[in-house]
């Protein structure tokens, strides 16, 4: 089943912002985190969420938290939007128009994750968007993330793009199994997303990757994370 989209996120904001008005308020503090829990707790549709807070925002309105990494989306995203004289405010990031450059930074946020270059950079930031969209805390490493969830702990090995001969999968999970050092663990390589990543690891034994307790996670052009 399809989640909901932009207009569905903008037509729910309208209503807490006309709600917010009949209360007396004259402000509305929004976060992404929060709304999309409320609107799509199912779906991965934070970076729709998010779109969609920055497309309400007006000049004079105020953005309390950023998202962490470069993307401009995740569950950090905090605004604050001010009631007062709505009509004559204009739009805070008004539509980009044909053949003129982005006018503000995050506007080239949100066009950097469409056109995103890949390297272990920006693969590391969607993995990371990802884990919190999910409701899991994380540490960063040299070339892994540590993510934790209730009891759970979850190893993830971010592949990018780099210099050398490139490896294939089973070369590369070698190398992570030598480094397992818990087996309640959850150990995952992440990659930007292949034909042949995906026909490599389709080709280990479920058997295998049961017993090592492990998964890949592919992210695509468009930003978007699948775990198999």
């Amino acid at each position: 089943m399809k989640g909901p989209g932009i207009k569905d996120y903008l037509h729910i904001l309208n209503q807490k912002k006309m709600n917010a008005l009949q209360a007396g308020e004259t402000t509305l503090e929004i976060n992404s985190k929060q709304l999309h829990e409320e609107v799509s707790p199912q779906h991965a549709t934070m970076p729709t969420c998010c779109q969609a807070i920055y497309k309400m925002l007006l000049e004079g309105d105020e953005i309390i938290r950023r998202p962490k990494g470069t993307t401009g989306f995740g569950s950090h995203l905090t605004v604050k939007f001010h009631l007062n004289d709505m009509e004559n405010r204009n739009r805070m990031f008004p539509d980009k128009k044909r053949g003129r450059p982005a006018k503000s930074e995050e506007e080239k946020r949100m066009a950097r994750k469409a056109k995103m270059k890949h390297n272990t950079e920006d693969l590391s930031n969607l993995v990371k968007s990802w884990l919190e969209e999910h409701g899991w805390q994380y540490e960063e490493n040299k070339d892994y993330i540590e993510a934790q969830s209730d009891q759970k702990r979850w190893v993830i090995n971010v592949q990018g793009i780099k210099r050398g001969r490139r490896q294939t999968l089973p070369v590369k999970l070698s190398e992570v199994i030598k480094r397992i050092d818990n087996v309640d663990t959850h150990y995952s390589i992440a990659f930007n997303d292949s034909i042949t990543y995906r026909r490599q690891w389709n080709e280990i034994p479920e058997a295998v990757k049961e017993s090592l307790n492990m998964s890949v996670i592919l992210a695509d052009k468009k930003g978007n994370i699948t775990e198999l």
